[in-house]
C-alpha cells in the first residue's frame, strides 16, 4: 500500500503588504534604473581637454609667482639660519665688549679667586682626614678598641687641625684687606704645628724608629701635614694677589691710601725718595720711618705715585 503526501504550496513573499502575482517581475518591483550611472562627458569640441585646463592653472600660478620675484624683500628676506647666525654674531659681540667692562672683570677675579679657594679648602680638608687617621694610629698604639686612650687618639690631629684653619682664616681675611701677615709669632706657631703632625703622622717610619727604614712609607705619610702647612701658607697670598689686581674702574677715596701717599710726596719732595720710587722702596722706607703700612697699600701709593689717580 502506497501513501502520498501532497506537496506543500509555495507562497510568494508579499510586497509592502500585499500579495503579489507569480508573473510579477522582480526587476520591474524593484525599478532597477536600466542606464549607466557614471558617464564620461564627451569632450568638448573646443579642444579644451582636462589636461590643457591643468596647464592653464599652473601658467596662472607661475604667472603670480613672478609678479613678486621683482620685489627686493623677497630675495633679500633673512632665512632662519642667517637669524641664528645673526643672533650668534649679536651675542659674540656683546660678550667680546664685556671682557673691557670693569665690572666683568670684577666679577671674573671673583668668580676665580671662589674657585681656587674651594679647591684647595678640599685638599686641606682632605690632608687633615688623612692625617687624621695616621696621628691616630701613632698615638693610640696598641691600646684595645674603645679603650680611653683609643678615644684620645681621635682627639689630637682634630685639636692641631682646628688650629691650622684659625690661622688659614685670618690670614686671608687679612689678604683681602691688602695685609700680608708677617707676625713672627704667627710664622712660629705655623712652624710649630707642621713639626708636630709630621712627627706625629711618621713617627713609626722614622729612621732609627722604623725596624725597617723605608723612605717611600716615610714620604707617603709625611706627605699629607705638609701639604695642609703649604695651602695654610699659601692660599692667602694668592688672595693678596688678587686684591693687587687693578680692573680699570675708579676706586673709592681711601683716607688710609690719602694720609700714606701724602707722607709719600713730603718724602719726595724732602729728597727721602726719589722722584719715581719703586715699591719696595717704598716699603723700606716706611718700615724705617716706624709706620707700618702692608704690602696692598704700598702696592696702591706706588701706582698713583705713577701717575694712576684713579686709585683715589
Amino acid at each position: 500500500m502506497t501513501t502520498s503526501f501532497a506537496e506543500p504550496e509555495v507562497v510568494p513573499p508579499r510586497i509592502n503588504g500585499h500579495p503579489r502575482s507569480e508573473a510579477t517581475d522582480l526587476g520591474a518591483d524593484l525599478q532597477l534604473p536600466r542606464q549607466r550611472f557614471f558617464r564620461r562627458s564627451p569632450a568638448p569640441p573646443t579642444g579644451e581637454t582636462r589636461r590643457v585646463r591643468k596647464l592653464r592653472k599652473k601658467l596662472a600660478e607661475h604667472t603670480a609667482i613672478s609678479t613678486f620675484m621683482d620685489d627686493r624683500n623677497w630675495t633679500e628676506a633673512d632665512t632662519p639660519r642667517v637669524l641664528t647666525e645673526r643672533s650668534k654674531a649679536a651675542e659674540a659681540a656683546k660678550l667680546q665688549r664685556l671682557l673691557h667692562d670693569t665690572n666683568r672683570r670684577a666679577l671674573s677675579t671673583a668668580r676665580w679667586r671662589t674657585a681656587i679657594t674651594y679647591a684647595a679648602g678640599a685638599g686641606l680638608v682632605l690632608s687633615l682626614f688623612v692625617s687624621t687617621a695616621n696621628v691616630h694610629d701613632t698615638v693610640a698604639g696598641g691600646a684595645p678598641e674603645g679603650s680611653g686612650k683609643w678615644w684620645f687618639a681621635w682627639t689630637v690631629e682634630p685639636a692641631i687641625a682646628l688650629l691650622m684653619l684659625s690661622l688659614f682664616a685670618f690670614q686671608a681675611f687679612m689678604a683681602t684687606r691688602g695685609v700680608h701677615v708677617d707676625d713672627p709669632a704667627v710664622k712660629r706657631t705655623e712652624k710649630a704645628l707642621l713639626a708636630t703632625t709630621f712627627v706625629l703622622n711618621t713617627w713609626h717610619h722614622l729612621p732609627f724608629v722604623a725596624d725597617r727604614f723605608d723612605f717611600v712609607e716615610l714620604v707617603s705619610h709625611g706627605v699629607w701635614p705638609l701639604l695642609a702647612v703649604l695651602i695654610v701658607t699659601c692660599v692667602p697670598r694668592m688672595w693678596a694677589y688678587f686684591g693687587y689686581l687693578d680692573h680699570g674702574g675708579l676706586l673709592p677715596a681711601d683716607p688710609h691710601l690719602r694720609d700714606k701717599l701724602e707722607v709719600a710726596r713730603q718724602w719726595i719732595a724732602d729728597g727721602v725718595l726719589p722722584v719715581s720710587p719703586g715699591r719696595k722702596e717704598l716699603e723700606r722706607t716706611y718700615r724705617e720711618h716706624g709706620m707700618k703700612v702692608g704690602t696692598g697699600m704700598v702696592q696702591r701709593v706706588h701706582r698713583c705715585l705713577n701717575g694712576r689717580t684713579e686709585l683715589l
